[in-house]
């Protein structure tokens, strides 16, 4: 074993830090690879619960923090298979508010004993950018790096018709079109008239079809 390793993942409203050491298997010379991980700390700023735990914790929280993002942006449920009965960690939106709870238990079945983290979108998707961090890290537990696969077919809405797709697109051309009337009918400012501008006097003319030269315009 080599001197701790310490790495840090921060976003506007979440800290991830880990804390291992590297194996002697994959050692790199310009930086050092965490590759064992003794700790993992997990805090939302503000919030006075901080959840922590080793490999296993690690691998859930990723695993839950991607596919509850893969939810809400699919709108369906996207389930996960865990690897260890322990660290059980879920996420679920609260009825009829805009939030989030976050649930650790220390083993699935043990209500008891566990840790809950009510979430704000905008903090979630903080968390969720700490996570993205770690997984582009190839620095830093290589092999609990989880690319989220692409949505599969049961996971994808494919009920919805074609009238509710492409409803969208017309209205989105529809306000365009009224807004390019709107610019046609707004007139020149070449051709706007002061109100408060006095019109000019039209020259008359004489029996010979003379002008006066009192109703001459100035020559300069």
């Amino acid at each position: 074993m080599s001197d701790s390793i310490e790495r840090q993942y921060l976003s506007p409203n979440c800290i991830l830090s880990l804390q291992g050491f590297t194996d002697q298997n994959n050692s790199h010379e310009n930086q050092p690879i965490l590759s064992v991980l003794s700790q993992a700390q997990c805090q939302i700023i503000g919030h006075p619960v901080i959840l922590s735990g080793g490999l296993v914790f690690m691998e859930h929280l990723i695993k839950a923090v991607s596919a509850y993002a893969q939810e809400l942006l699919s709108g369906l449920n996207h389930s996960w298979e865990y690897t260890d009965d322990t660290n059980y960690i879920s996420i679920s939106k609260i009825p009829d508010k805009n939030r989030h709870l976050l649930v650790w238990q220390e083993k699935k079945d043990d209500t008891n004993n566990q840790l809950q983290i009510e979430l704000s979108t905008v903090q979630f998707f903080d968390l969720l950018e700490t996570i993205d961090q770690l997984s582009v890290d190839d620095y830093t537990l290589p092999q609990l790096q989880d690319n989220p696969q692409p949505l599969s077919p049961r996971h994808r809405q494919g009920d919805i018709s074609l009238i509710e797709q492409s409803t969208p697109a017309v209205m989105g051309f529809f306000s365009l079109a009224l807004a390019a009337i709107a610019l046609f009918m707004i007139p020149n400012p070449s051709t706007i008239k002061d109100p408060n501008q006095e019109p000019k006097p039209t020259p008359t003319q004489n029996n010979n079809g003379l002008v006066p030269p009192s109703q001459l315009p100035n020559q300069p």
